[in-house]
């Protein structure tokens, strides 16, 4: 088959191996071993022949090496149709991208490339850190649109993955990378094909089910300043046998990559003298003089912790009633206010100066900072992968592959942990000078309520161990006009996480109350003489000083909090398609299929939050503080569900060569899903595509998608967090318990979609192309947990009548504004409450120019791409009576919107073995806020654009070829300040983490090779 008689061009794929917009989501049919040349401009490399896989609509390459079969024609299908047929068109917007592409922009993983395109923003990796150990959230987990994470159905191969993290989503590193041929990103409108959490899309990892021989890659990279080296290899091999009847192949991966070990080795981050907070009248309403507008959230440098000190601060004192009881109310001590230093004296803190929020305040000479955060996490993952087809003959194959992966990931979620207004000390502590044991008895004060910041502590560090089994097997084969396939598949994936450092609460509290042994003299646990036997072991802690606790009193209360997430999902689906019947413009097409799933998560711990602990014997305010650990307390979980759906799918040719109709096609998708906890639920698609004229195509669709519940979502036990939060109430800032809970009641999520764009391919400049399309996405009923800076803000604008102040537990009326009405806990609980919307355009531009010789008398080429997304609107209502928040250019709720113009500009020049090219990536303006009852002086975040580059050389080993590569990234060494609202200083880096780069210029060097 000669280049002139293949399909008219459909798929345009860069010089660096993209397939475009152009023609998104259509069948091509190519020579099956043929190197890809103009219809295709794909390099021999990256794209040649493919043949289909019905499971899902995706295509397989083999390799460049296969023999040229002229009369052997096969199909390329993209993912967004379950329609499998030559020269279909498919109405739903669909970008294609190759790994080489992918890992030009983030040589680490495809996953962490995907994260780059403009359609994805705040996708979560490496660079996302936290201060609790039970927030999986450092792999790599792809958003779309910013709609959540687990708005983004992922599949390998079309087969839907099982979840890695107890919220449901999916660790994108646990999919093997060595034989990924490509990833389809459906952007809208999926559910109806390919099931529920699609609202946002669907990202599908394409592999490559016919390779033949042996290819690897090597590669290290290391920063601009020499940190954060990378290491990475992966192998593949492919045969076919038994005279090509089978055929087997098998990869493995290998990646690891140390992490930033502390925001202080970039500009902005740890400075531990102060940090950058921002603050204002905005932290306590009513603003306590004049409008908020007059005294805004303004960023201001060297802010501190004033409510705790690093060698203790006496915060008040209690009388002997009130030691016994909570912590409101004091009574007057003349050392209130005072601090510790090392070896036993004492003075009045300096705490600086006061700041428009409680607590934070500039400079002073005793407040403390938060320090030790990890800026980039420690990753180390493997990947195995195995699979073998067979020939049964008579039109039937089988297939039957596994994988199993391994991802671990560490940080310091902390370096000096806090513990404000938390704890008491008694007038008979051993460790207290003698001049304040006497000062207490004298005025009346039997003990004190004390806060420090424990500079002193083992930085407190996580550890997440993700492992995956994913086993998939089928048969295929052809009846008559229909292709069929029955596949069953099974995944299992264990997340273990620990929290390392924490202060196991029971033990803190009895080697705390230190006393002297009335018969030897020592210092003891007062436990020891009260209830011999209750704390065996307890060393007593001296908080007197920086620096003054021991070693053995830290190692003999701090223990991990652990947990472990075990998920399961058993999948068996059914399908078929075909031409059912033919009308003047052509066949009508059909795709039907059935699908049963079985989910299970179970989730153990070392503690439970719904059970208070045992103080007994402990003389020691407990109060709300009654937690097994001073963090990551995951409480255990259980559920199940089965799920079972069907759906059917129809393209109608409607026109064909007719005046301004050369093609009209429309396609409807129906598909019905039934949870067993949650009820059942329709989605549907319908669709068109119009060609006027051969140069442009016109495609729209109208569709309603859906989200089921997670299973923790649905079952979740109570678990807890505990922190500093800022009460809007209150104006304190202190330590805060928030409790977490699933909710059974909840129903399915409901998103309803509109696309419509146009595609054009001018026959008069040969080589361009462009694409435009419209997105409007509403959601429905959406299930949020409100966080808590939110949920305390609504019931403050709201004067206390909002039905959410529910779950704002105080222990007075909310009528007092006094400090002793502070939250003495607020509960998180899922609810269908919420709405979302958002609009705006996806756009891309491409031209392939000849320019002849250059360098080594080949033909060379220059390809240009733009591709990028502007969303003019992005609004979320926490509930129905909730004022609307806009997240579209901001950085409200923090950091869950999304820059209005995102895009992505690249150029490649290939000429033989020689490729080189550069791309720019622009992040527009953002703003901290644009609801009109929140001021922040200097709103604006300015736009960012990040400098890459690549170049690659061909050069024959043995006959082999061997490709050397180098690429860098952030080549101008660019950072964003931006400090968040509200956060400790310097306890993380001042920036939105999941938005901008922190690791600055990057370069790595490799080599690939193919035998």
């Amino acid at each position: 088959m000669t280049r002139a008689t293949m399909t008219r061009a459909c798929l345009m794929v860069g010089a660096a191996g993209w397939v475009t917009g152009i023609a998104q989501a259509q069948t091509v049919a190519i020579p099956a071993g043929e190197p890809a040349t103009t219809a295709v401009t794909a390099p021999a490399s990256d794209a040649s022949a493919a043949q289909v896989s019905p499971i899902g609509g995706q295509a397989t390459a083999p390799s460049a090496s296969a023999a040229v079969d002229s009369e052997a024609v096969s199909d390329i299908v993209v993912t967004g149709s379950r329609i499998v047929a030559n020269g279909y068109k498919a109405p739903t917007p669909v970008t294609v991208v190759s790994t080489t592409e992918l890992l030009k922009k983030a040589p680490e993983s495809i996953a962490a490339g995907l994260a780059t395109l403009p359609q994805f923003f705040q996708s979560s990796g490496a660079n996302v850190t936290s201060s609790q150990a039970r927030e999986t959230r450092a792999g790599n987990y792809l958003n779309l649109r910013a709609l959540g994470e687990i708005e983004t159905l992922v599949l390998l191969d079309g087969q839907r993955l099982p979840p890695t993290s107890y919220a449901g989503t999916v660790d994108a590193n646990i999919i093997p990378q060595a034989l990924i041929q490509r990833v389809d990103v459906v952007t809208g409108g999926a559910s109806a094909a390919y099931g529920s959490d699609a609202v946002a899309g669907v990202v599908n990892f394409v592999l490559d089910t016919k390779f033949e021989g042996i290819k690897g890659s090597v590669q290290y990279g290391k920063s601009a300043r020499w940190d954060d080296h990378q290491v990475k290899a992966n192998i593949a091999v492919g045969k076919s046998l038994l005279d090509n009847r089978l055929h087997l192949e098998a990869s493995f991966d290998y990646f690891f990559q140390p992490g930033i070990a502390n925001n202080g080795e970039r500009p902005y981050g740890g400075n531990y003298t102060g940090g950058w907070v921002d603050v204002g009248a905005n932290a306590a309403r009513p603003c306590p003089t004049g409008s908020c507008a007059a005294n805004p959230y303004t960023p201001v440098y060297n802010v501190r912790l004033a409510n705790g000190t690093y060698g203790l601060l006496i915060n008040s004192g209690r009388n002997l009633a009130q030691a016994t009881q909570t912590f409101s109310g004091s009574t007057p001590f003349s050392f209130n206010g005072y601090t510790f230093d090392q070896g036993g004296g004492f003075h009045k803190a300096d705490l600086g100066t006061l700041t428009g929020t409680p607590n934070f305040n500039v400079g002073g000479a005793d407040t403390a900072v938060t320090f030790g955060t990890t800026l980039t996490s420690r990753l180390a993952t493997k990947q195995g992968f195995a699979r073998a087809d067979y020939d049964f003959g008579g039109g039937i194959t089988g297939f039957f592959q596994g994988s199993y992966s391994d991802s671990k990931t560490q940080f310091v979620t902390v370096g000096a942990g806090t513990q404000f207004q938390s704890f008491q000390i008694f007038s008979d502590n051993a460790f207290l000078p003698t001049a304040i044991s006497q000062a207490m008895q004298q005025q009346g004060v039997a003990s004190f309520v004390a806060s420090r910041v424990e500079a002193d502590q083992t930085p407190k560090r996580a550890y997440q161990d993700n492992s995956a089994l994913t086993l998939l097997g089928g048969l295929k084969g052809k009846l008559a006009n229909f292709n069929w396939s029955v596949t069953g598949s099974y995944g299992d994936s264990d997340l273990k996480a620990r929290h390392s450092g924490n202060f196991q609460q029971s033990r803190w509290f009895a080697a705390l109350d230190a006393v002297r042994d009335p018969t030897s003299g020592a210092i003891v646990c007062r436990t020891a003489i009260t209830n011999p036997g209750l704390y065996p072991g307890c060393v007593p802690w001296n908080p007197f000083g920086n620096g003054s606790p021991s070693q053995a009193s830290y190692n003999y209360f701090q223990e991990d909090s652990k947990f472990q997430v075990k998920s399961r999902q058993s999948d068996f689906a059914a399908n078929v398609s075909g031409a059912v019947f033919d009308l003047p413009a052509g066949p009508v097409n059909i795709a039907l299929g059935a699908e049963y799933r079985h989910q299970y998560l179970n989730m153990t711990s070392n503690n439970d939050p719904s059970k208070p602990i045992d103080l007994t014997g402990l003389r020691t305010y407990a109060g709300t503080y009654n937690l097994t650990y001073n963090s990551t307390n995951q409480g255990p979980s259980h559920g199940t569900q089965n799920v079972k759906e069907g759906y059917g799918e129809i393209a109608i040719p409607i026109l064909r060569d007719k005046p301004f109709f050369q093609a009209l096609d429309l396609n409807g998708a129906a598909r019905y899903t039934n949870y067993s906890v949650s009820g059942g639920i329709w989605a549907w698609k319908g669709g068109f595509s119009w060609t006027p004229v051969q140069q442009i195509r016109f495609r729209g669709t109208v569709s309603r998608d859906i989200r089921a519940p997670t299973l923790n979502e649905l079952f979740a036990g109570v678990s807890s967090t505990r922190g500093t939060f800022t009460d809007v109430h209150t104006g304190l800032n202190t330590n805060l318990i928030t409790l977490q809970q699933g909710n059974k009641l909840l129903k399915p999520e409901r998103g309803d979609t509109m696309s419509f764009g146009a595609v054009w391919q001018p026959e008069f400049i040969p080589g361009f192309s462009a694409s435009l399309d419209y997105y409007h996405i509403k959601i429905k009923d959406q299930i949020t947990t409100l966080s808590n800076l939110d949920l305390n803000q609504r019931c403050e604008d709201s004067g206390g009548t909002d039905p959410l102040c529910q779950y704002i537990l105080r222990p007075l009326p909310y009528s007092d504004r006094s400090a002793a009405n502070f939250p003495t806990s607020i509960a998180q609980v899922p609810f269908n409450q919420a709405a979302l919307t958002t609009y705006g355009f996806d756009y891309e531009l491409n031209y392939r120019m000849p320019m002849g010789h250059i360098f080594n008398g080949e033909t060379s080429r220059l390809d240009l791409r733009f591709i990028g997304n502007f969303t003019p609107n992005l609004t979320s209502r926490a509930s129905a009576i909730a004022a609307p928040l806009r997240l579209d250019g901001t950085v409200a709720g923090g950091g869950s919107g999304v820059p209005r113009h995102k895009f992505t500009a690249s150029a490649q020049l290939t000429e033989g073995p020689l490729s080189f090219g550069a791309d720019v990536r622009f992040i527009g303006v953002m703003h901290y806020t644009k609801q009109p009852n929140v001021f922040v002086a200097n709103n604006r975040i300015p736009a960012v654009a990040y400098l890459n580059a690549n170049i690659s050389y061909d050069i024959k080993v043995q006959g082999h070829q061997v490709t050397l590569f180098a690429n860098g990234t952030n080549l101008t060494d660019k950072f964003v300040f931006a400090p968040q609202l509200n956060t400790q200083p310097t306890e993380f880096y001042p920036t939105y983490q999941s938005y901008y780069d922190v690791v600055g210029a990057y370069f790595v060097v490799g080599a690939r090779f193919k035998i």
